[in-house]
This record gives C-alpha cells, structure tokens and sequence, in this order.
C-alpha cells in the first residue's frame, strides 16, 4: 500500500508531514516529539502550520535527525532551530563536517533557493513560506551518531542507525523494531510513484549502493519510510519495491555500461539521460540532472573497471 499527501498519520505515533515530494516524519511521543529529515527550508512554515493543526506543541520537539548532507535534506536545520528552541540536532560524522564547510553550505542555499522556486511555481507553497535568507554558512549538529548506536524516541522504544552508503558517504537509514518502521533516506534513489520511475541514485558508489539497499531490504520492514514522495506499508509490498529498486539500479547500471562500451562519451551518456530524468521531475535545471548522471555514469564505470575518459 501506499501512503502520500501528508499530514498523514502511519502508525499510531508516527506521522508524514512536510509534502510529497519533501516528507518528514515526526514520532509522537508525550516526554518529546522527534523528527526524521532536514528537509527544505520552506518546510518551515508548512510544519509549524500542520503542528498548530495537530496540537503538537513547539516545545515537544525535542530531537531532528539527519539522514544526510544534501541541501534538500538539511537546509529546514536553522529553521527548526529557530522553532524548536531546545531541540538536538543528529546526524553522522562526516554529515557533520560536510555541513561545517562554508563553501558547502554556501552552494546548498543557492539549491535551496531554487528548490523553494520550483516549489512555489507547482502551487504546493506560496512566496509566504519562503524563509528569510540564511546569514550563517554553517549547520551545527549537536550528537554524532554511527551504526548500530540508538536514537531513543520515546521510553523504551529506540531507531537502531544503520549506515547505509552509496547515495552519499554519510547517509543514514533507521529502524524501529517494534512497529518494524524503517526510514531510508534516499538509499534506494528517486521514486516516483505516479510515473512508476526509479531513478537511481549511486552518487559515491555503484557497489555500495546496491549492498546497502541489499541490508535494508534484508530487515523486512513492515513499514518504508522514503526521502521523497512515499511511504509503502505492507511486508510483501516492502519487499517487492527493493526487488524493483534494485533491478532499476541494476539495468540502469548495465544501459550505461553498454553505451560506453559502444563509443557513446560519458558527457554524451550523462546528457541523454539527465534529460530523461529533467522532463520526468521538472525541478530544477536540465544541467542539473545531467551532471548528476555525470556521476552515475563514472561510478558504474569504475565499478566495471572501464577507463574513463578525462
């Protein structure tokens, strides 16, 4: 089963908040509320708007957890530290570095900026939920967390952290075992449930990538949590979505491979099929996507041991 459109409650103390296409997922919890992903900071206001609606008290928040250090999954951090005044800020080691990087969290501001656009021309926000421009070049997270540690989300109900590389070096996934919540990040790429469309997404590394939706998938979670767009509820279901994300990975893997070895340039490769991926979104620029599947492109290559070219 599927679950969109939030505000949607998923179990009993677990909410999707935020949009589709930029999800959170808050843990109801009466000696404190926590929340999954950093979002985009225009999550801002919508959150605080459907907090107001849910009677959950700004003074609940008590933990923000960072699945990674990518603009649209941490930029909302400031403002949730403005909002949520005593709340704690987790995420990874090398999520944490990234975000101390001044010329990094510089670029993610720019893409933040341009995410917030693309938000309000698809009438999902309104010019109102822009936030103010972000002075301070740095994210500060309070708790550094590594596999197997524990983020407690309520008494005697705990998130084991596992690592889950490949989409990025620092991302993170989550499971609760109880309810059998598990919340992944973007460790499986892009879906888009509407299109039926998995875009991959092996930025660091094809191998890693693919063992890392291998463990998750190995859990047998009743319930996935996705980065963007989803939730899907059922063990069968679970289990049949990492069986496509990993053939879709693995087919793309191979489309690429095949070009190359064909005589089709990375530049050429990664061209076509950021293009694709550009009229199936419609966010951000076409040169974005491209040199995104840049990256794609190289890593399957390197995991092939083919040469690439300078």
């Amino acid at each position: 089963m599927l679950i969109k459109d939030p505000p949607v409650q998923i179990t009993d103390r677990l909410w999707m908040l935020g949009t589709n296409a930029f999800p959170l997922y808050l843990y109801q919890d009466v000696q404190g509320c926590t929340i999954f992903e950093g979002v985009v900071s225009a999550m801002g206001p919508v959150l605080d708007e459907q907090l107001g609606s849910l009677g959950i008290a700004h003074d609940t928040i008590k933990q923000v957890v960072v699945t990674h250090a990518h603009p649209d999954h941490v930029m909302a951090i400031p403002v949730f530290r403005e909002m949520f005044p005593n709340v704690s800020v987790v995420a990874s080691e090398p999520a944490a570095k990234t975000l101390q990087i001044e010329k990094a969290v510089s670029f993610f501001c720019k893409m933040d900026d341009a995410l917030t656009d693309w938000l309000i021309r698809s009438e999902v926000i309104t010019e109102a939920d822009r936030t103010s421009p972000r002075v301070e070049r740095q994210i500060a997270i309070d708790r550094i967390v590594r596999d197997g540690d524990s983020i407690e989300v309520s008494q005697g109900v705990s998130f084991r952290v596992l690592e889950t590389p490949g989409h990025s070096h620092c991302s993170l996934s989550f499971h609760e075992p109880a309810e059998n919540v598990l919340i992944i990040s973007d460790a499986t790429g892009y879906f888009m449930p509407e299109l039926d469309f998995m875009w991959p997404g092996y930025l660091t590394s094809y191998g890693d990538y693919l063992r890392s939706i291998e463990r998750l998938a190995e859990i047998g979670a009743e319930t996935l949590c996705l980065s963007h767009n989803a939730v899907i509820r059922g063990v069968e279901d679970v289990a049949t979505y990492f069986r496509q994300a990993v053939a879709a990975t693995e087919q793309y893997h191979q489309q690429i491979v095949a070009k190359a070895e064909s005589g089709t340039s990375v530049r050429e490769i990664a061209k076509e099929l950021g293009a694709d991926v550009y009229e199936k979104t419609g966010q951000l620029s076409r040169g974005f996507f491209q040199k995104n599947c840049e990256l794609l492109v190289k890593n399957s290559l390197r995991h092939e041991g083919i040469e690439i070219e300078s």
